[in-house]
């Protein structure tokens, strides 16, 4: 894969498109499709070839961005019925749809996931523990911070739009400094 240079894309001079294109999606589809020969005997079913599971990843994840901005709703206003309104709004909006229709094999797709998720995680770790009143860092705070990361990581393997989410994640880290928490 990281060697592959089409000669048919950009033409004259063709195109390393291993070095070119963002990782993340192909990586993940491969590692869904090499998954499921183990579980999917489990649930009963056939595994599904590697052209159906990429033509099944962005629905796939479509719903897991749905979820993730529910838990991240969830976890912003403290109640978890707006949790679920966000999500049934997130999975009807036409800007969502497009790229999490079965078949829209794009970057787009996991990468709403992987934004949602990070931003999760983020608020996540900044919880406040009630029994930790010097602002010292708790263990879920710790774990959270490190799977905020690790998300983060993921989104940059699968979407050139991850600066804005270093972008936001450090303007809220100024404002929280600024506040004085």
């Amino acid at each position: 894969f990281f060697h592959w240079f089409d000669y048919k894309a950009w033409y004259p001079l063709g195109r390393p498109v291993g070095t070119t294109i963002y990782p993340g999606m192909q990586i993940t589809s491969v590692a869904i499709w090499r998954a499921m020969p183990h579980y999917m005997p489990l649930l009963g079913l056939q595994p599904m070839s590697l052209n159906d599971v990429c033509c099944m990843v962005p629905a796939w994840f479509g719903i897991t961005a749905s979820v993730s901005l529910g838990a991240l709703t969830a976890e912003c206003s403290g109640t978890w019925s707006a949790g679920v309104a966000a999500a049934a709004i997130m999975a009807v909006i036409p800007a969502h749809t497009m790229r999490s229709v079965a078949g829209g094999y794009d970057n787009e797709s996991i990468a709403l996931t992987a934004m949602c998720t990070t931003f999760y995680f983020w608020t996540r770790a900044l919880r406040p523990d009630p029994a930790v009143a010097d602002g010292r860092a708790t263990k879920a705070s710790v774990v959270f911070g490190v799977l905020c990361g690790a998300a983060y990581v993921y989104m940059v393997a699968a979407w050139g739009g991850y600066v804005f989410v270093v972008n936001m994640i450090g303007v809220h880290a100024a404002a929280l400094c600024a506040c004085g928490r």
